[in-house]
């Protein structure tokens, strides 16, 4: 396989995980820790990637303005009650 075709593929991918990323962000039933985590990691990642990979920037977009549109979630909320 060219490194060429390697790279479109990686990119096809990312662009793949930006997009159901995002359509999972939309719906409330979806929404959880792990998903917010899973979207920052990936929008911290491409911080330093972006120039390289050339992601759909609109998508980044859209994910970083939905994950500020979230509250900010306790302790509780994230991780249960720890009283017993």
């Amino acid at each position: 396989m060219s490194a060429s075709v390697l790279e479109q593929l990686l990119e096809a991918l990312d662009t793949e995980t930006a997009r159901n990323m995002l359509k999972d962000l939309k719906n409330a039933e979806l929404r959880s820790p792990q998903l917010y985590n899973a979207v920052g990691k990936y929008l911290e990642r491409h911080k330093f990637t972006l120039a390289k990979l050339r992601p759909d920037e609109s998508l980044l977009g859209d994910l970083a303005s939905a994950l500020a549109d979230v509250p900010e979630l306790t302790d509780a909320e994230l991780y249960g009650s720890t009283q017993h």
